[in-house]
């Protein structure tokens, strides 16, 4: 399902905000890594069962990716019924900075628009705090069980943005 089209200054007005501001023991840059490597994704988005970029390196504001999630948490993590497939599109690239991005498709009726905001400010040597806003609007459907499901998907983005901050503490990017 085709989303309605969105860019970056939909945070400014989006009608509803999940936000996650966690600081990090690791520089801004090493966190920002850990946000764009498909590799490390595995370790901090749980269900994680597929990402890829699909456009051309190098990667920047432009770039699209998949991915899925698998809701069910299955083992091994499965992309058919009972997962929630998005495609992406990067919308800021600031490396150490901020990394955003919108979601243009999406296989379950949940949301009419949503941007992924995370930005990065550094606090001293080796910290960053990192804030993780997720701006959205529900899809009609959605409205009725939307408590319901903010309280699941705060409950996801809030455990993603601790294991972010545990996978960037841990060292350096070995392959992206």
């Amino acid at each position: 399902m085709r989303l309605e089209p969105t860019e970056l200054e939909f945070v400014e007005r989006s009608p509803f905000q999940l936000v996650n501001d966690i600081v990090v023991f690791a520089p801004p840059e090493r966190v920002f890594d850990v946000l764009t490597s498909e590799r490390e994704m595995f370790e901090w988005l749980e269900p994680l069962a597929e990402v890829r970029y699909t456009s051309a390196p190098p990667r920047g504001v432009g770039a699209t990716r998949e991915v899925v999630i698998d809701l069910l948490q299955r083992s091994p993590r499965q992309t058919g019924a009972g997962a929630l497939a998005v495609k992406e599109r990067v919308l800021a690239w600031e490396r150490g900075k901020r990394f955003a991005f919108a979601i243009d498709e999406m296989n379950l009726p949940i949301v009419r628009q949503m941007v992924e905001d995370m930005r990065l400010e550094r606090l001293g040597p080796g910290r960053t705090l990192l804030r993780y806003h997720v701006h959205y609007c529900p899809s009609v459907p959605m409205r009725a069980v939307h408590p319901i499901a903010r309280t699941v998907f705060d409950k996801m983005f809030r455990d993603a943005a601790r294991r972010i901050a545990m996978v960037a503490a841990r060292g350096e990017t070995l392959a992206r």
